[in-house]
């Protein structure tokens, strides 16, 4: 059982994400911006993250960069979860070692692919 973080200012989504990740038998931690967000990974034990790109107080991309900056997250896994499939975008994620880009709505099966798979 793997501590998967949630990080997405929409609570419906954050929900979502949550049932689909518990129903795979994972435990789940949530955070509303990349504030929390970066917060929760700090306190330790995440073993992946999903997270959006446009929240208040910090974005995804801030929340990626400073984990980034800690050694002992800069291989945590990090998918985005996000309404914005701009290809400049994509690549700049790719270069802060993004695993995948998934499409708000995404979809349930390919939500859970992706974790299974970079998670081994």
């Amino acid at each position: 059982m793997a501590k998967i973080l949630i990080v997405d200012d929409a609570s419906l989504i954050r929900n979502i994400a949550k049932k689909a990740v518990l129903e795979a038998g994972h435990e789940v931690v949530l955070a509303n911006d990349g504030k929390e967000g970066f917060e929760a990974v700090l306190k330790g034990g995440i073993d992946f993250v999903f997270s959006d790109i446009n929240m208040p107080i910090m974005t995804g991309m801030e929340m990626i960069a400073k984990i980034r900056q800690e050694d002992k997250y800069r291989y945590l896994p990090i998918v985005m979860l996000t309404t914005e499939n701009k290809s400049e975008l994509q690549k700049q994620a790719q270069g802060m070692g993004v695993k995948a880009w998934l499409v708000k709505p995404f979809n349930k099966d390919k939500f859970l692919l992706v974790l299974n798979k970079l998670l081994g």
